[in-house]
């Protein structure tokens, strides 16, 4: 047994072992975040944040195109300053 000691003190030295036998207890922690998060989205898309008031509450109200350019036109409004930012998309 006393070569398999002499193993794992050496591989205490090692940094990357220390971080590998550390590594189940941080996966589990990030799970756990990762999946409030989720919970808090409910899932639907996170909002977009808006360029007026930097509130992160920028929703897609309409759509309208193709335009002759092809391209599609977004409003989005702000749920917060209920400004519009129209985009082409």
């Amino acid at each position: 047994m006393g070569l398999l000691e002499d193993m794992l003190k050496a591989l205490d030295r090692v940094e990357i072992w220390k971080e590998l036998q550390a590594a189940p207890h941080r996966i589990s922690e990030l799970e756990k975040r990762v999946g409030e998060l989720e919970g808090k989205l409910g899932g639907k898309r996170p909002a977009d944040v808006c360029k007026y008031c930097g509130a992160q509450a920028l929703r897609l109200s309409s759509t309208f195109g193709p335009t002759g350019q092809g391209k599609m036109r977004e409003d989005w409004k702000c749920e917060e300053c209920t400004k519009i930012e129209t985009r082409l998309v």
